[in-house]
């Protein structure tokens, strides 16, 4: 069967997460797709049921094919020769992108979710709109349950400090960088742009309270989010071709963020990971079953989980290992200098847990559900 992104639908919101991860993606492919708003009856009538939960993004081809994640979408499109690909070939390059995919997509939930919800009140009539509630119907019941999702996503009042400098901090990191380079790894986005631009533009960087923020602090991480949703480069600010940077070079202003994720993601990650190492060695997992009882749980259970020396009791999500053995596939294709740069760079620490999760199971996807795989010697 030959698959083709031409005439697609991509049914998503603009303020979701990981619709805008797709939409970049699909927007620089320049494919003719369609986005349709997920609030629309045929996504209930007939997406939900054939994908089992009621999720976003989900890609309906125009033979009637479904993919749903955002990471799926952009795999997918990989394979079919996209005018922009997302994966560079330099082996380096890719696992500083699967990095930054893997800090994107999970580790900025916390401060997305804390500026949206904890600053609700200073930005309502901005989310009343985004939600589809400025017709005057009472938002109550969905803000609270929006809200009452905080804690287990590790947004406390003790750690919400923590939340707040660390997105400062990560903003002025990321600035630096994007004052002499367009996208992460030259002119051309990389899946680790694409999946920053989750939190950082649909969350962070619309919404009023910390897009202000951002503005003030960090107007070239904000002009990147401006730049990632245009189809074309938009980058004529700067002397650089279209395209990653030649010889397999990560350039060493992305030194100091990769050392924050390090720091700021590692004991999360590990103690995440060790979640479910003791789900797996308690439960009756096998390979190919899903990972839960119900396709819309994605959360497995709480833990322990260290957050900028706080600990909370945190909802874990077997998702997280479908990122994670990206990390670690890439980092399996480097030679011994380049993991010696890696260890040295961004894999230092219990960030070492990315590329040694000792499991026997990771996560892989069947008709858009997530399974449990067997790692090869082990199952």
């Amino acid at each position: 069967m030959t698959i083709s992104f031409q005439e697609a639908e991509l049914f998503g919101l603009p303020h979701s997460y990981y619709t805008l991860i797709a939409r970049s993606y699909l927007r620089k492919q320049h494919w003719t797709v369609h986005e349709v708003s997920s609030r629309r009856p045929e996504f209930g009538r007939e997406i939900v049921p054939a994908i089992g939960r009621g999720i976003i993004p989900v890609l309906k081809l125009a033979d009637g094919t479904l993919i749903q994640d955002s990471l799926d979408i952009i795999e997918t499109g990989e394979t079919l020769l996209p005018r922009l690909p997302a994966m560079p070939q330099g082996p380096k390059q890719q696992l500083v992108a699967r990095v930054f995919f893997l800090y994107g997509s999970q580790a900025l939930l916390k401060p997305a979710m804390h500026y949206r919800w904890s600053y609700y009140e200073d930005q309502k009539a901005f989310l009343d709109h985004a939600f589809g509630l400025a017709d005057g119907s009472a938002p109550e019941k969905i803000m609270d349950r929006m809200k009452s999702y905080l804690p287990v996503l590790g947004v406390t009042p003790e750690t919400i400090p923590h939340i707040e400098t660390s997105f400062e901090t990560l903003l002025g990191l990321l600035d630096a960088h994007f004052a002499k380079y367009p996208y992460l790894l030259g002119g051309q986005p990389s899946v680790g742009d694409y999946g920053m631009l989750g939190p950082l533009c649909a969350h962070l960087g619309r919404d009023p309270v910390p897009e202000m923020l951002m503005k003030r602090l960090a107007p070239n991480v904000y002009r990147w989010t401006e730049r990632m949703n245009c189809a074309g480069p938009d980058m004529p600010e700067y002397e650089i071709e279209e395209g990653f940077l030649f010889g397999d070079e990560v350039p060493e202003t992305l030194y100091p963020v990769l050392a924050f994720i390090a720091e700021d993601y590692g004991p999360e990650l590990t103690d995440r990971i060790a979640c479910l190492r003791a789900h797996q060695a308690n439960e009756a997992v096998s390979d190919g079953a899903p990972v839960s009882e119900k396709p819309a749980q994605r959360a497995v259970g709480f833990a322990p989980v260290r957050y900028r020396g706080v600990t909370v009791q945190m909802a874990v999500q077997p998702y997280l290992l479908y990122c994670q053995r990206r990390i670690e596939a890439a980092y399996a294709q480097l030679n011994n200098a380049d993991k010696a740069w890696a260890d040295d760079i961004l894999l230092f620490g219990e960030m070492r847990s990315a590329i040694d999760p000792q499991l026997s199971f990771t996560v892989g996807r069947l008709n858009n559900i997530e399974v449990w795989e067997a790692v090869s010697g082990t199952g």
